[in-house]
């Protein structure tokens, strides 16, 4: 069993869809935001796993995770 949430964030230009899910599998929210909303979410929630889309930012928003929750 997972100790913490899931965040999944499906990437895009402007507008990026991002899902939380307990680790019970329940979902906690799914909704769309602009990258700057998404990095003062990140910013709020307790680390969890982030599961992100193969392509080119995903390095990227790898690196923001990385920095938010060291």
């Amino acid at each position: 069993m997972l100790k913490s949430n899931i965040i999944g964030i499906d990437l895009a230009k402007n507008i990026l869809q991002i899902c939380q899910i307990s680790k019970y599998g329940e979902l906690i929210s799914n909704k769309a935001v602009n990258r700057q909303k998404l990095k003062e979410l990140l910013a709020k929630v307790k680390p969890a796993v982030v599961a992100i889309e193969g392509c080119g930012s995903s390095h990227y928003w790898g690196e923001v995770c990385r920095a938010i929750w060291p």
